[in-house]
């Protein structure tokens, strides 16, 4: 909700430039100001948020030998 009335305040702060600049530096700001306390709170709920999280080493597919015993399935149905 929060963040929608920042984008709110950002389009009108925006459009206040193009007309009027006085007006808009301040409706601009406070649309910052929104932004900050957005971060921060979502900080505050949880120090995992707006982290990236770095992704687990994905198996490469190269082939290997089986191990103990294990065949291929080819040679377990007589293919091979």
């Amino acid at each position: 909700m929060l963040l929608i009335i920042a984008a709110i305040l950002a389009a009108l702060g925006i459009l206040a430039l193009l007309v009027v600049a006085w007006v808009g530096v301040p409706l601009l700001l406070a649309a910052a100001a929104l932004v900050v306390l957005h971060v921060v709170g979502a900080r505050k709920a949880d120090d995992r948020a707006l982290t990236i999280e770095r992704a687990r080493t994905e198996p490469t597919g190269a082939p290997r030998t089986s191990s103990g015993g294990a065949d291929t399935a080819n040679k377990r149905v007589g293919q091979a």
